[in-house]
């Protein structure tokens, strides 16, 4: 797996504070959506921002689609599967795109990847069409 950007590791730990923020269990493609946007100098948070995407509208969503949770979750919140996932398969985006590092834009391509994801469904609540999506991403690496 190739090193992680100091702004990829920020969206990271943005996720983590949005799930925990919204006490859900767990850190899904939403959260890592959400993360993507508060890391508001990634490359990632640029393309979706280009999109009308913002913040905002993506939080919105998630607590229409996930809801709140009533308590506190304490320890460590673990990455869904298919947050995991994108993960591990923004190293390979970032790879065939030539870079040696992987950026919040690599992380956002890999999240577009899976239209069954909550990121994808949102965007697409959102009227935004994913594959628009990649290729603002795409143009950012």
């Amino acid at each position: 797996m190739l090193p992680v950007s100091d702004h990829a590791r920020e969206a990271l730990r943005l996720a983590h504070e949005e799930a925990r923020g919204l006490r859900h269990s767990y850190v899904g493609t939403e959260h890592v959506l959400l993360g993507l946007l508060r890391e508001q100098d990634g490359a990632a948070a640029s393309a979706l921002v280009s999109l009308t995407v913002t913040y905002e509208r993506v939080r919105a969503a998630v607590v229409r689609m996930m809801g709140v949770g009533v308590e506190d979750v304490p320890g460590e919140l673990p990455f869904t599967d298919p947050a995991s996932e994108a993960i591990d398969r923004a190293s390979r985006e970032a790879s065939v795109l030539g870079s040696d590092r992987v950026g919040t834009e690599h992380i956002l391509l890999a999240l577009m990847r899976d239209p069954s994801g909550a990121a994808v469904r949102i965007l697409v609540q959102l009227d935004t069409d994913p594959a628009v999506v990649r290729t603002a991403a795409g143009a950012r690496s």
